[in-house]
């Protein structure tokens, strides 16, 4: 009697491990048609230039004590659309070192003949310095004063 209660417990486990095994979940999609794929939209090709120091104007450059964000103003001058443009910013103190240098690259929309503000993230992570021709601030910090370049600008060569 006891055999066949070991055999019978024996099969009944069998039967639930192959049950089990045989319900796995399926994790793939049924039915799935192919999709029409459209092709992918060609956009406009951007050009890049070295633009002439007249071409493309920065100026109203601006950041307080205790901001996260630098601010410029830029021109466009050209007969292009001015996509992004690369320039160089240097950080100069009080007499005349220069302490700091960064070139980066912001993305603005600048139609031609017109102007734009840009913002950027600040270089002075510790917000301890502001620029001489900002407006002054109760609290102490360290005046400098920047030289502002452009290295490169990207123009939309859309409609021409």
């Amino acid at each position: 009697m006891r055999k066949t209660v070991v055999i019978l417990l024996s099969i009944i486990s069998l039967v639930f491990a192959v049950e089990t095994v045989a319900r796995r979940q399926r994790t793939t999609r049924g039915k799935v048609s192919g999709r029409n794929v459209a092709e992918p939209a060609k956009a406009a090709v951007d050009s890049i230039i070295i633009p002439d120091s007249s071409e493309v104007l920065l100026y109203g450059y601006d950041k307080p004590l205790r901001s996260r964000q630098e601010t410029v103003f830029v021109a466009n001058n050209t007969l292009h659309d001015i996509t992004a443009l690369i320039f160089t910013t240097r950080y100069i103190d009080t007499k005349g070192r220069q302490f700091h240098q960064q070139s980066r690259r912001v993305r603005a929309d600048i139609p031609s003949g017109a102007t734009r503000k840009i913002d950027y993230r600040s270089w002075d992570a510790q917000q301890s310095f502001y620029y001489v021709g900002s407006r002054r601030s109760r609290a102490s910090g360290t005046p400098y004063d920047v030289r502002l370049s452009v290295d490169t600008v990207f123009v939309s060569l859309t409609g021409q």
